[in-house]
């Protein structure tokens, strides 16, 4: 009895298996909406620092770490031509001394140069001092032509900071400075005053260096900005005052600058103890004769006159006027001196201010002399009456 009934459990524990193998054979079918799968992002190319075989190749593979702002890399060295252990020390000492971006943004680089097996390889460690947006905002000004407009663009926009990389050795602290002034009096609403520059080259001599360049007006963006729209407006308002029909002539043209002249003197008291820009002239009252030679430049240029200031001295102390171009003419015009509220130079040339003026004729055209009436052409002389020649006959 206790066999059968062991024969009986065997026998159904064979048909409960039967029976889950059936259902395990049943087929389930569900729905769901199709999702394309994520696009894989392509992994981006590593940096090739294996196989350095040279001094070359080393120098070039520390300064690419440098331009990408990597803080830390291995460098393999396979094959090497020369001793690494000397040429590891003098590329990342060129690097960060002698390159632009190196010198700009690297405060020191470290290494450590081990043997494994059959190559050396070094651990390369960076510590910047300019931050990875502070290298990649540096701007490419590959000719001084180049930095000339960029610099003028920041004149005009109140830039009080921007880094340049040039491309050029004969740029220089100086050179920059130079084409901030050039810039400045040029353009007399180019900026409302003249900032003050400092330059940091990086580095300091080289074909290729960074210039960290700084601006200082000595106004707040807000005093800054109206003092240009003071500007402006005053400016308008002195060139409404004086007539200049498009067909005038000559003398038409040169009484417009001498009305030019006299509404400036109405507005600007001569001071040499005065503010320095077009905007004391011609905003706040009173102005030296460089404010005055700017609001000059500027309400010539304002009614298509060209002009310049001229940087030069008058009785031995520094002095400003202007050249203003006539007819296709250079005239000299010192609105600073005055006799019963006229210039007393106006639409001068050269010969009449050598001895009380000096000035630098290399640096400004040629004025051969002073404007005047055109000399009246004189009538063709009579040609002589011929002699009656005796008739022989």
């Amino acid at each position: 009895m206790g066999r059968f009934r062991r024969a009986l459990a065997a026998a159904l524990a064979l048909l409960a298996l039967a029976g889950c193998g059936v259902l395990f054979d049943t087929e389930y079918a569900s729905s769901e909406p199709y999702q394309a799968p994520a696009a894989q992002e392509e992994p981006a190319p590593a940096a090739a620092y294996d196989g350095i075989s040279d001094y070359a190749a080393l120098r070039r593979a520390v300064l690419q770490l440098v331009t990408d702002h990597v803080e830390s890399a291995q460098l393999q060295f396979t094959g090497y031509d020369g001793v690494i252990s000397d040429d590891i020390s003098a590329a990342c000492w060129e690097v960060k001394s002698s390159t632009a971006i190196g010198a700009f943004a690297v405060d020191y680089i470290s290494y450590d140069l081990s043997r494994i097996v059959s190559y050396y390889q070094a651990e390369i460690h960076i510590t910047y001092k300019r931050s990875a947006a502070q290298a990649a905002a540096v701007e490419q000004t590959a000719t001084v032509s180049a930095l000339e407009e960029r610099l003028d663009r920041a004149l005009r926009q109140d830039e009080t900071y921007l880094v340049l990389q040039i491309a050029d050795a004969s740029a220089s602290a100086d050179t920059i400075r130079a084409c901030i002034e050039s810039a400045y009096y040029a353009d007399p609403l180019a900026a409302p005053v003249l900032p003050a520059v400092e330059v940091a080259l990086f580095p300091e001599t080289g074909v290729s260096r960074i210039a960290e360049v700084t601006l200082d007006y000595g106004l707040t963006a807000q005093d800054l900005a109206q003092r240009r729209a003071d500007l402006t407006g005053a400016l308008e308002a002195l060139a409404g005052e004086v007539s200049l029909p498009e067909t005038a002539d000559g003398p038409a043209r040169a009484e417009a600058l001498y009305g030019l002249c006299q509404a400036l003197a109405d507005r600007c008291q001569a001071d040499s103890a005065a503010g320095p820009t077009a905007w004391d002239a011609l905003a706040g009252g009173a102005a030296d004769s460089q404010g005055i030679a700017l609001a000059l430049e500027a309400g010539c240029q304002s009614l298509g006159f060209p002009c310049q200031v001229v940087s030069g001295r008058m009785d031995g102390e520094a002095h400003y006027w202007d050249i203003v171009t006539l007819d296709g003419a250079c005239y000299h015009i010192d609105a600073s001196v005055r006799e019963d509220g006229a210039p007393a130079v106006f639409l001068a040339g050269d010969g009449q201010l050598w001895g009380a003026y000096w000035w630098d004729t290399s640096q400004y055209p040629v004025c051969p002399e002073p404007f005047g009436p055109p000399e009246p052409t004189p009538s063709p002389s009579p040609l002589p009456t011929a002699t009656p020649r005796p008739v022989y006959i």
